[in-house]
């Protein structure tokens, strides 16, 4: 008997189906619409082959692919409608990071690079200008102190400042608007260096290119926000 699984979860348009032969089973796995690869493995005896598949039917489930009937139709899988960029599509870009990847930036980059990557080009940009926003208005003595509670602004280094405040972009934008109106909520001990990639990455991804060409509205370079810090003594 062969069982028939498709996912069109998020990016995804695939399909997946087994069929087990005795102590052997075969596996068809794919595009949508292609005719895909085929892969057959011999397990030790037809329980253990029973079992193999029954594991492995169990993950793809876990995985997003859900079953079909034989010979059902496939429904269409629709690219997502073009929306411009805005702070609605900034946040749900951002709440694509993988954070069961933790551990591996790349990884947990990557689901929100190639959704970025597949926006047009001003749209990349446009997203490098709020993600420089959100993190000047962060920019100031007050979210320092809080980040880093007992040590003098001076004794604070630049470089860390800027990666502690991707932190607080990565947990959403309640959370973020809930630290700019209190900084004692601030997540001490939490940083996210490789946010400043996001854009250059789905830049690189989508052009082929490494220079990423494009200098945000203002800096989110530590001191950028004069406003937010005192004169240093």
């Amino acid at each position: 008997m062969k069982r028939y699984f498709i996912n069109q979860e998020g990016e995804a348009n695939k399909f997946w189906n087994i069929e087990i032969h005795d102590s052997a089973y075969t596996v068809d796995f794919g595009k949508i619409g292609t005719l895909g690869r085929k892969n057959q493995k011999v397990a030790a005896d037809a329980a253990a082959c029973a079992a193999e598949v029954a594991k492995l039917i169990q993950e793809k489930q876990r995985k997003g692919y859900y079953e079909v009937a034989e010979g059902a139709s496939i429904p269409e899988k629709l690219a997502p409608a073009y929306r411009p960029m805005d702070e609605e599509l900034f946040w749900e870009i951002l709440s694509l990071l993988n954070w069961k990847k933790t551990g591996n930036d790349d990884a947990v980059l990557l689901p929100a690079e190639k959704r970025l990557a597949a926006l047009p080009l001003a749209d990349i940009f446009a997203f490098e200008d709020i993600l420089a926003e959100k993190l000047y208005r962060l920019d100031g003595e007050k979210y320092a102190a809080a980040c880093y509670p007992g040590q003098h602004a001076g004794s604070i280094s630049a470089d860390a400042f800027l990666y502690d405040r991707c932190s607080v972009l990565c947990n959403g934008p309640v959370f973020y608007e809930t630290v700019v109106q209190d900084p004692a909520q601030w997540p001490v001990g939490l940083e996210f260096e490789s946010l400043l990639y996001l854009a250059g990455n789905a830049y690189t991804r989508k052009t082929g290119q490494d220079d990423f060409p494009h200098t945000p509205r203002v800096s989110y370079e530590t001191g950028s926000n004069t406003a937010g810090w005192l004169p240093m003594e």
